[in-house]
């Protein structure tokens, strides 16, 4: 029983660490007071970086150009009209289960190696290309390709084709407990087809998509719904957002809502987020479930940050023993432009799969 349980503990680490993680931070929304869009063609942030997103890259997360990579002069643009951008992580992560003498995993994972085109004909349309690796052992592929329809009269635009549903926090850390599938009914690391409509300022945004629900053609009617409204400011930002989907083949409904507050003072940032939903189904009835984390940010100096931060996951309410629980202590340093260093330590306590700690390493060149 332990050999088995140590087995299946390593294949559940494996899996939550192996995917390619989202690629905004929110830490650096609330720093600036600015919105997802400010850096990213997507009003949702993550992926492909405008020009402002990546000089703020270059500047190792600041707005003035440091006089040391005053010679980099690097661009993204081809032309006029066409830029790319490359994300490439690795990452090594060891754990052991509480008690235990030797590692239940010790492996390093190609996390991302994703290219990003956008293709910019005019003003008002950009189209908005990912691809990224097959990553072992689940054969997951970063897949994006959008038509972005913006620059409107109060920043409306549309969006339609493949991308990842607006709801909630596009947190950097995918394992986070409101992010794992235990709590959300879909991968929140995987697009999904149909369209979007929204508003994306500087400071405010509002976002609405109905989508398949399966990334592809689907065998049922598309009745998937995610959005959020929100506002972004240093002092005080934050947002609601809400998922709904009914599956008519297994005749099974999902909703989800979120509220989640961030605020920077000085050198510390704030981040939490709480969610809650329901799952409706014909065999196993009615199942309430809730997750939450709260986050503490240091700036130490440019181009260095340590956090704290809490995850909380209750997948069923109505019964006992399923609790997730984690603490995460990690810094965050960037020595040179396009380059980061992540250093974690997790401490998990999870009823179903026991208690363990992870040691995480990991590599990151944006650009």
């Amino acid at each position: 029983m332990r050999v088995l349980g140590s087995t299946l503990f390593s294949l559940t680490a494996l899996a939550m660490a192996s995917a390619p993680r989202a690629g905004a931070l929110p830490l650096y929304a609330s720093r600036e007071g600015k919105t997802c869009v400010s850096c990213h063609f997507d009003p949702n942030g993550g992926g492909m970086r405008n020009d402002f997103g990546f000089l703020y890259c270059k500047n190792r997360h600041g707005l003035d150009t440091e006089a040391k990579w005053a010679n980099v002069t690097v661009d993204p643009r081809l032309n006029e009209w066409v830029s790319i951008g490359v994300d490439t992580r690795l990452l090594y992560i060891a754990s052991h289960l509480s008690g235990g003498s030797t590692l239940a995993t010790s492996t390093f994972l190609p996390m991302q190696g994703q290219l990003n085109v956008a293709l910019t004909p005019h003003d008002y349309l950009t189209v908005v290309m990912s691809r990224g690796i097959t990553i072992d052992p689940d054969e997951f592929q970063a897949r994006e390709l959008y038509g972005l329809i913006h620059g409107l009269p109060h920043g409306l635009y549309a969006k339609l084709g493949r991308f990842r549903l607006p709801f909630g926090l596009r947190q950097d850390d995918h394992t986070s407990y409101v992010r794992v599938p235990f709590f959300l009914p879909y991968d929140s690391q995987k697009d999904d087809a149909g369209l979007e409509v929204g508003a994306a300022g500087s400071r405010y945004f509002g976002q609405l998509s109905f989508t398949n629900g399966s990334g592809t053609i689907s065998p049922e009617r598309a009745q998937t719904l995610a959005g959020k409204v929100g506002m972004s400011g240093k002092r005080l930002g934050g947002g609601v957002s809400g998922f709904h989907q009914y599956r008519e083949l297994l005749r099974t409904t999902q909703d989800r809502w979120g509220l989640y507050a961030m605020s920077t003072w000085q050198k510390f940032t704030a981040i939490g987020e709480y969610a809650g939903g329901t799952q409706e189904a014909p065999l196993g009835g009615t199942k309430n479930l809730w997750a939450a984390f709260a986050e503490v940010d240091y700036r130490v100096a440019r181009g260095i940050n340590v956090r704290g931060k809490l995850d909380y996951l209750e997948p069923n309410r109505g019964v006992s023993g399923d609790l997730y629980r984690r603490w995460l202590i990690e810094a965050d340093v960037a020595p040179v432009p396009f380059t980061e260093a992540k250093l974690s330590f997790r401490d998990h306590h999870e009823e179903l799969l026991g208690n363990y700690q992870e040691y995480l390493v990991q590599f990151f060149f944006p650009f």
